[in-house]
């Protein structure tokens, strides 16, 4: 036997169950290290030396480190294995295991997570219906999947190990009907037959689907409580996706799950609707975004942020800001934003889109510069303010994500840049609401310039 293998994991993680579930079968023995995900531990110094993702599942193999479930199980039958059972050493049947140990990763786990993330970390108070429907659709890609016993023929293996732990989380919330997923039914009741099955798999998914109820009730009712104490007439903001402060501002809304509480008007850049008489009397510098609210006007993207976390961001909220300090620190970075990182993007595209340049790679040296700072400022702490997400990430990605069509963030001259860049990209509803706006000016853009 080795020596004690420490796994970093929290009840609640699929992911991390399925790495216990592999230990059972290979009968090794797990230390297992908490980590509370909602308390930050993840995101704390000495974690983040062992897994710079900051992700869990992790295991520390007397000082051999490995994170990503699927990487992980992989290594410890590799290692620990008496016999190829798990992972057959066969070219075929492996590679098989390995398409369902991406299919967990890409489909299931990653749609299940979608769902959840808003509820349990971002104060979401509904699941769109599109976000259901996909993970309905994944339910029945496995059962159309599973023509055998088990995923990979009639023996169990680690793609069943991995797929289980995602596959009985999503059943807790979103129940498998028996009808339409007769194969995917009966899978997962043979698994359930595994004798440490209950206490290694079952308990953590009954739990997680218990937090995210109580989560789900628990946003519902501050959201409501919110709804009444705001006045009225209701928050109004003047909007066109295609501009980066904008597509800040709505990401901010989607993190804060208030859509609901803002009417939209758009007004469109490209047709000067920025110029038009009736916006003119909202905001004589005829820019946007504009939020009115009663008898106050914002017109500043960055007023607008931190007016959103002062209104709808309650006390242990990712994005309250609770004291001076992290003000101060938000408020830094999104000046950063407001007067140099934004300004270099809007001086470039004034001039590309007034016809001034047709070839911006002159122009580019500031932007560069800037970035560089930026990538300064990621080596102090995780995110761009705080070391957890703030509207000052949302207010530079936005900005970023532009200035990416001109500039491309490269991982050598800015690896954290780069990471940060792609973390935040996975956010559930960084695409609907930073992407689609982004899309629409890179078409624009393209009809000025080479891109």
């Amino acid at each position: 036997m080795p020596s004690t293998i420490k796994l970093y994991t929290a009840k609640l993680s699929p992911p991390g169950r399925s790495v216990e579930l592999t230990a059972k079968a290979l009968g090794l023995e797990l230390e297992i290290v908490p980590i509370n995900l909602q308390a930050g531990d993840h995101l704390k110094e000495d974690f983040v030396k062992l897994n710079p993702q900051h992700t869990i599942p992790l295991i520390d193999d007397n000082g051999t480190t490995v994170w990503d479930s699927h990487a992980i199980i992989v290594y410890l039958v590799t290692k620990y294995g008496k016999d190829d059972s798990l992972y057959p050493t066969d070219v075929v049947t492996r590679s098989k295991v390995n398409a369902a140990l991406h299919f967990d990763s890409g489909v299931l786990f990653a749609r299940a997570r979608f769902c959840l993330e808003p509820v349990l970390y971002y104060g979401a108070t509904e699941i769109p219906q599109e976000k259901i429907d996909n993970l309905y659709r994944a339910y029945q890609l496995l059962n159309d999947t599973l023509i055998d016993d088990y995923i990979v023929g009639n023996r169990m293996t680690l793609a069943d190990l991995s797929c289980i732990a995602s596959i009985s989380s999503m059943h807790a919330i979103f129940p498998i009907d028996e009808a339409k997923y007769p194969k995917l039914t009966a899978w997962v009741a043979r698994l359930a037959k595994l004798p440490y099955y209950e206490v290694t798999n079952q308990e953590g998914a009954e739990e997680l689907a218990q937090q995210y109820r109580a989560k789900l009730e628990e946003n519902r009712a501050k959201a409501h409580c919110t709804f009444r104490k705001m006045a009225t007439p209701s928050m109004v903001l003047y909007y066109d996706e295609v501009s980066p402060p904008v597509r800040g501002v709505l990401l901010t809304i989607a993190a804060l799950g208030v859509k609901d509480r803002i009417k939209f008007k758009y007004i469109n850049l490209f047709n000067g609707g920025h110029l038009s008489a009736d916006f003119l009397k909202v905001n004589p510098l005829h820019t946007i975004p504009v939020l009115r609210h009663g008898d106050l006007t914002l017109i500043d993207s960055h007023a607008i942020l931190m007016y959103l976390c002062d209104t709808f961001a309650t006390p242990g909220d990712t994005l309250a800001i609770p004291d001076t300090l992290t003000r101060a620190k938000v408020y830094n970075m999104l000046c950063f934003n407001n007067g140099h990182l934004f300004q270099r993007d809007a001086e470039v595209m004034r001039k590309i889109f007034s016809g001034a340049i047709t070839d911006p790679t002159n122009h580019l040296k500031p932007i560069k510069e800037t970035i560089d700072a930026l990538e300064h400022f990621l080596h102090q702490s995780r995110y761009v303010a705080l070391n957890h997400l703030s509207v000052a990430d949302f207010a530079i990605v936005a900005t970023l994500s532009t200035l990416n069509l001109l500039v491309p963030i490269e991982a050598d001259r800015w690896p954290r840049v780069h990471e940060w860049f792609k973390e935040m990209q996975t956010l559930p509803y960084y695409n609907d609401q930073n992407r689609v706006g982004l899309e629409k000016l890179r078409e624009k853009l393209s009809t000025k310039i080479k891109i």
